[in-house]
């Protein structure tokens, strides 16, 4: 059985988040959802940062992702799942679950399981004053479901709230820029047996910034990362990525994509592969 211990005054802090976001968000997703239908949605996703666009009203997305990480400590596979559903034309709830890790230190041993489960909603404003500028504010919960005792999981609850903003080029083959910052706190609720193996409770800020221009069959993409926690509690992640990545559209609705991030520093992993092939409905 999984035990997770959350501090009561985080529960109330929580709660009163909850009922301002049901409260607000509802009323706001009533003020003229019919402004975004006339925004034709070029891409699903890009790999490492979300991007602005919100499901409609009542469309789900799915999404199976496969990523392998090659960094100095461990290779790593990670099999995502996600789902995305909009409440409105401009409000969507989101959850992402690690369904199955494989990791392989260099040490030797080799462990596998379920790994975290990732709870989020956003906001879109799109064509703000009917400009091409785009934003949407987010915010997930990082639920920690992995074994920490063997390297499934750090153990954190996470609470994330950051904003997207956006711009498009429609004179540059419908070029956008898009840019995602947010602050990633955490609470240690798990911690392995071996308290030297437990990270730091450090919080991170994670920055990503890119463009994607599409084309009638896909997009190419680039994105630009870094996660850092350096700047308290002793944190020691520092890391830098350029994903260059290709989208093709499937017939029916669906879409393959392919990124390669690259890291930039010797904290970062070598290199990563991310597959995704999504689904609408």
């Amino acid at each position: 059985m999984i035990q997770i211990n959350v501090q009561p005054k985080l529960i109330k802090q929580l709660f009163v988040i909850t009922i301002l976001i049901s409260a607000i968000l509802p009323a706001l997703a009533d003020d003229d959802d019919n402004s975004t239908n006339a925004v034709k949605r070029p891409i699903e996703e890009v790999f490492m940062t979300d991007l602005v666009y919100p499901q409609a009203k009542g469309e789900c997305e799915f999404e199976l992702s496969s990523i392998y990480q090659n960094n100095r400590a461990a290779d790593t596979f990670t099999m995502p799942v996600s789902v995305e559903y909009g409440l409105s034309d401009r409000w969507q709830v989101e959850a992402e679950w690690d369904s199955f890790i494989n990791s392989h230190p260099r040490d030797g041993g080799t462990a596998n399981g379920i790994g975290d489960l990732e709870l989020g909603t956003q906001y879109s404003f799109m064509n703000i004053a009917g400009s091409q500028f785009h934003i949407a504010p987010r915010f997930t919960v990082g639920i920690p479901l992995g074994d920490v005792n063997r390297g499934l999981s750090e153990g954190f609850m996470e609470y994330e709230p950051a904003v997207i903003i956006a711009r498009d080029f429609p004179n540059l083959h419908r070029t956008q820029l898009f840019t995602e910052i947010g602050v990633n706190f955490v609470q240690r609720v798990k911690t392995p047996a071996d308290e030297d193996d437990a990270d730091p409770a450090a919080h991170e800020l994670d920055i990503g910034a890119g463009f994607f221009t599409p084309f009638e069959h896909g997009a190419v993409s680039l994105e630009f990362n870094c996660v850092n926690n350096t700047w308290n509690h002793h944190g020691q992640e520092n890391q830098l990525t350029i994903t260059p990545g290709a989208i093709l559209k499937i017939p029916g609705g669906g879409e393959f994509g392919l990124g390669i991030p690259i890291g930039l520093n010797r904290q970062s992993d070598r290199y990563d592969v991310i597959a995704h092939i999504i689904w609408e409905f």
